[in-house]
């Protein structure tokens, strides 16, 4: 995994902000992943990882998704079939895989809430194939569905990316919502870079 943002460390890029233009639920997961990369990255103690992701996690009352979002980065770091673009926490800007990342974990919360989803076609499969080995996408997919529930329990809800986001944000994407996460999370946060 490699990060695609080191330009912006002094000279924040200009242009459209695709972290902020996200929905609070993929703020909060998409954080989660860029600090458990950049804890890889720059070989930081798992205590420090772990106390990290807890605070971020403990605002959005979902303490239990921590363990999933590290296994399941764990078989990407292992299983990944080429370099994913992982940004550091602080860009602004969203990769490709790092979106891919996120519809994945949104392809296990639409299967857990329509139980009926794993009768039909699921492109599970298909859009981790485009960043995972064959092999590693059946051991990715039990941390991303544990994720998946973790994160709804808590009343956090991953849209589709093509979802009105706005629609979505007037339904309520749960207790994530509240203002005291979106300043730990928000990409400006001076906590890591």
């Amino acid at each position: 995994m490699y990060s695609g943002c080191d330009t912006h460390r002094n000279n924040p890029p200009e242009g459209e902000d695709s972290f902020a233009a996200l929905d609070n639920g993929r703020k909060l997961t998409l954080w989660g992943i860029r600090v458990w990369v950049a804890a890889l990255r720059q070989d930081w103690p798992p205590a420090q990882t772990r106390e990290i992701l807890m605070e971020g996690f403990a605002l959005a009352y979902a303490l239990d998704a921590i363990e999933p979002l590290e296994g399941m980065m764990s078989i990407l770091a292992g299983g990944s079939c080429r370099q994913i673009a992982v940004n550091c926490p602080r860009c602004p800007e969203v990769t490709e895989d790092e979106a891919c990342l996120l519809d994945l974990v949104s392809l296990c919360q639409q299967r857990r809430r329509d139980r009926r989803q794993a009768d039909r076609e699921d492109p599970f499969g298909r859009l981790a194939g485009s960043i995972l080995k064959p092999a590693a996408i059946r051991l990715f997919e039990l941390p991303a569905l544990l994720l998946a529930d973790c994160l709804l329990r808590a009343g956090i809800h991953l849209p589709p990316r093509d979802t009105d986001i706005v629609r979505a944000g007037r339904a309520g994407s749960g207790r994530a919502d509240a203002g005291n996460i979106l300043p730990f999370i928000h990409p400006a946060s001076p906590n890591l870079h």
